[in-house]
């Protein structure tokens, strides 16, 4: 496996295995190819070097977007921010997310951020348990989202 930035023909990757990390999470998600295609478009206008794809004989298998210039109103301050990491299903609990999630805290250092902060949906207890584990805690919550933080 390796990990490279993202580039715009990876969207239909994105838009995949996107749609399979968010089954049974719907009520956190974009739902429509139009939207998640857009959000796409979004995250690459955003940050376009903070998207990165872990790729597996050519195939992406996973992404991880940080937003190295986000201000976050919770912390006050420009923070790295993780909006989205997924990896294909099959190959979770197998290092790839970790990875993935590596690699973006090493670019919101790159960047100058002390700071790493996301929003979790309140439900989704494996992806609370797996930033828990990688040092995030839990900072806040703000309807049906929780807010986590780490230092980086």
């Amino acid at each position: 496996m390796k990990i490279r930035r993202a580039r715009r023909d990876d969207i239909d990757y994105f838009i995949e295995l996107y749609r399979a990390a968010y089954r049974g999470y719907e009520e956190y998600a974009y739902t429509t190819t139009r939207d998640i295609r857009d959000y796409f478009k979004w995250l690459h206008g955003r940050d376009r070097e903070g998207i990165f794809v872990a790729v597996i004989d050519d195939v992406p298998v996973g992404f991880a977007a940080c937003d190295s210039g986000w201000f976050s109103r919770m912390e006050r301050k420009i923070v790295a921010e993780l909006h989205e990491l997924f990896v294909r299903e099959d190959l979770r609990g197998k290092g790839v997310a970790s990875k993935l999630l590596i690699r973006a805290e090493n670019y919101g250092r790159e960047k100058g951020r002390d700071e790493m902060g996301l929003w979790v949906g309140e439900k989704n207890e494996p992806a609370k348990r797996f930033y828990l584990k990688h040092g995030f805690r839990e900072s806040g919550k703000l309807g049906r989202w929780i807010r986590m933080v780490k230092r980086i």
